[in-house]
């Protein structure tokens, strides 16, 4: 399967409840061998949602941070279609630091 394929089913078990099985299928999705970096962003993004509701803080902060790391070349690869991502990494990541949930002071 593709990581966006595995990104769709994730966000179809999420909708119904299937916490453990989403998160299996975003971390599938990131392994993934393609090259939809589109997809594996949006993954990110849902993972760092997850691990941030279940209070994993240093691995929320990994992967907002991928998208916070990544941004400017997101932003001119991909125009707006990754804003609402790049925006919730960046906003996260500060309420974390504010609250220091995470490693970055």
């Amino acid at each position: 399967m593709t990581a966006q394929l595995y990104l769709q089913k994730a966000e179809i078990q999420l909708a119904r409840g299937l916490e453990e099985k989403a998160l299996e299928s975003l971390l599938a999705a990131l392994a993934c061998q393609d090259e939809d970096t589109v997809s594996k962003a949006q993954a990110h993004c849902l993972l760092g949602e997850y691990w941030l509701v279940h209070q994993q803080y240093v691995q929320a902060q990994e992967q907002f941070g991928w998208i916070s790391d990544h941004a400017e070349q997101l932003k001119q690869n991909y125009d707006d279609l990754l804003n609402e991502e790049i925006r919730e990494a960046e906003v996260l990541l500060r309420i974390m630091r504010r609250f220091r949930l995470s490693s970055e002071q």
